[in-house]
Order: C-alpha cells, then structure tokens, then sequence
C-alpha cells in the first residue's frame, strides 16, 4: 500500500508541477500571453486541489480510498487530453481548474497520506515522507523538455495522459487501512466545523503551510524563467528543476525521520528557514551553481510541507478528525495558490524578479516562526497534561 501511495502520489502531481514548471514558457509562447497568464496554468490546478479538500475527504469515507483515486486517475487523463487539443489560453485555464486540478486532488493529494499514514500508523512521520517522494517531479522536466523540443507542447499532454493511464493496475490493488490508534498526545480534539475554526492552532498551522506552499510552489514556477533572465541557458535552466526535484526525494526522506525524532512543527519551522535561504541566494546571484544550490535547499525544504503538516494535524487533532482538518486547510488556503502569478505580475510590472523575490524572503522567514511557536504551544500542552 506505502509503494500505491507512492506511486499515485508522483503520478499526479510530478506530473502536474513538474509538466507546467517545465512547459510555462511553452505555454506563454503557444498562446502569445504574458508570463503571469501563463503562470495562472500552474496556480489555478494548485487552487482546484486545495480547494477541493472537504470534497475529498467526504468521498472518502462514502466511496472509499480506491474509488476516490480511480475518479481522479479519469479526471487527470482526460484534462490532459483536452490540453493537447485546446487553442487557447482561457480554454487551457478552465480544463486546469475543472479537471487537471481535481484530478490531481483525488489522486495524489490526501488519500496517499491516509494510505500510506494509516497502515503505518507507528511509524507516520517516515510513511508519510516516503509516499511523498517527489521520484517524478526530478524526471519528468528533463523528458518534458525533451518532448516539448522534438515534438511540441500537445505531445507533452499526451504522454502525461499515457502516465496516468499505466498507473490503473496499481489502484486497482488499493485497499483500506485497517482501524488504526489515536496518537498518544492529542493537543485538541475538534468534533465538529465550528470547534476546528475556533482553535488558533488551526489558523496558524493555515497560514504557515499556506506561505511555504506558496514560496516552494512559485520556486518551481519560476525557476526557468529567473534561470534565463540571468543568461542561463534554456536547457540548463530546465535542469535547475531536475535538481529540485532531486533534492525533494532526500528531503522527503530526512523530512520523515526529522519528524519522528524531532516532530513535525520544529523540522517545518527549519523547512521555512531552509526556503528564506534558497530565495537569499537566488536574489544575489545568477551563477548556475549558486542557483543549483538554492534549489538543492528549496528541495529539501519545500518536500517536508504537505507530509509533515498531515502528521501535525493528527498529532493535534486527532487522527479521527484528521480528514475534515486537512480538506479545511486545504480550503482555506486557496488564497495563497497565488503566489506563482501574483510573481509574475510583479515581474512584470518592475521588469525584474527583485520584489517577488524579497517578499517571498519576508514570507518564508514568518511561516518558520509561525511553526516553531506552534512547536512551543505543543510542547506545553503536552507537558501539562502529563
């Protein structure tokens, strides 16, 4: 079940970050808009998947984990298809936010962390980081611009729906997690809509991941684009988000076993350290190894969020209330889906990245204190209760 969960996860969102990181200049030079047009391809399907979280974690307890994903799986191979065959970039815009982004929700965005989290209920932190290795996020820029150049952007679309496609006798083999033991501590345990709103935990457990989402997600955007306005080449640019993606599968992994020695809020708060860092070197200089090295960091920062935010909400609320809590961080975090073009229309607005670049500095830095506060309220609480 650890290796479905792996595998549905990378299959739908390493194809959807990693295929519109690559392609945005593509897109932009398709269609003859402006970078933050075509940087709304990447924001909208991020905002349809954070969005969608309620929905999802209903569907899941009515139809079950494998039905859940199989409709996902369906959504994501015909948004794909429609990409190759649209003409233009509204139309682009609408199949990312009613397909590829819902597809991907259902897919690869909570119900791997409930597969692989609860059948290794003792060892969470590590699941969880495991499922979320980004393997294909590393892979598929490098095969996406390969393709894009030989043979043009539809035919990019057309083998992320071949993807997709060969991943059905995987979930076909998807079974329920069985019945699995609260966590030892609980810090609050919401029963209902209001209870949840009402925690402050709540809140800043939203805020944080939502900034850290927002700053790795606009890394991934943007990289190519920042890459070849400092002179680098357009392939090695590309080769900036192989490396990311590379380091997002140690990270993944450290992320796991930070978590289960150290907990899940102090490795997020160094998680947001780690992203002011990337975007420090990134705005001081445009030599390829610096940027290698901001990427190296924003990889290993930006792979613990979503994994280790789900292993905090059980922690917190309780692995009962765990779904209702993630599809309303999910929700409520629909604003912040915005950072990738918000960067592109500041872009274009001063003609450089610099103020892009320093806000998401700003933000960064915020959200690493926002988890390491959430770090010192658990660790009260758990302390009084015993």
């Amino acid at each position: 079940m650890l290796v479905r969960a792996f595998l549905a996860q990378n299959v739908a969102t390493g194809s959807a970050f990693g295929g519109f990181a690559v392609s945005i200049l593509a897109i932009q030079d398709r269609f003859d808009t402006t970078r933050g047009m075509a940087a709304m391809v990447l924001a909208l399907t991020v905002l349809a998947m954070s969005g969608l979280g309620p929905l999802v974690a209903g569907l899941i307890s009515r139809i079950g984990l494998r039905s859940t994903m199989m409709l996902g799986l369906a959504l994501s191979v015909t948004g794909y298809v429609l990409l190759a065959l649209v003409q233009s970039i509204e139309a682009t815009l609408v199949i990312c936010t009613l397909a590829i982004g819902p597809g991907a929700s259902l897919l690869g965005g909570l119900p791997p962390s409930i597969l692989a989290g609860n059948w290794h209920p003792h060892a969470r932190g590590r699941a969880v980081g495991i499922a979320y290795i980004p393997l294909f996020v590393t892979v598929i820029p490098l095969l996406g611009l390969m393709i894009m150049q030989r043979f043009g952007l539809p035919a990019l679309f057309l083998a992320l729906a071949g993807l997709h496609i060969c991943l059905l006798p995987v979930l076909l083999g998807v079974s329920e997690p069985p019945e699995c033991a609260q966590p030892e501590h609980v810090a609050v345990n919401p029963a209902s809509r209001p209870a949840i709103l009402s925690q402050p935990l709540f809140w800043a457990i939203l805020v944080g991941e939502g900034v850290l989402q927002a700053s790795t997600i606009t890394g991934s955007a943007h990289i190519v684009a920042i890459a070849t306005e400092y002179g680098v080449a357009a392939s090695s640019a590309a080769l900036l988000l192989s490396i990311k993606g590379l380091a997002s599968i140690f990270g993944s992994i450290l992320a796991g076993l930070a978590c289960d020695k150290f907990g899940a809020s102090r490795t997020l708060s160094v998680a947001g350290a780690g992203l002011t860092a990337s975007w420090v070197v990134i705005s001081m200089s445009g030599w390829f190894p610096a940027l290698a090295l901001a990427m190296i960091i924003m990889g290993i920062s930006g792979a613990a969020i979503f994994p280790l935010v789900t292993v905090l909400v059980a922690q917190l609320f309780g692995v009962a209330a765990f779904p209702r809590v993630v599809g309303f961080l999910g929700a409520f975090t629909l604003p912040f889906t915005f950072g990738a073009p918000v960067a592109g229309w500041l872009r274009d607005t001063m003609n450089n990245y610099n103020l892009a670049m320093l806000l998401l500095m700003t933000v960064s830095c915020g959200a690493a204190i926002i988890f390491a506060w959430i770090g010192r309220t658990k660790h009260s609480s758990e302390t009084s209760s015993s």
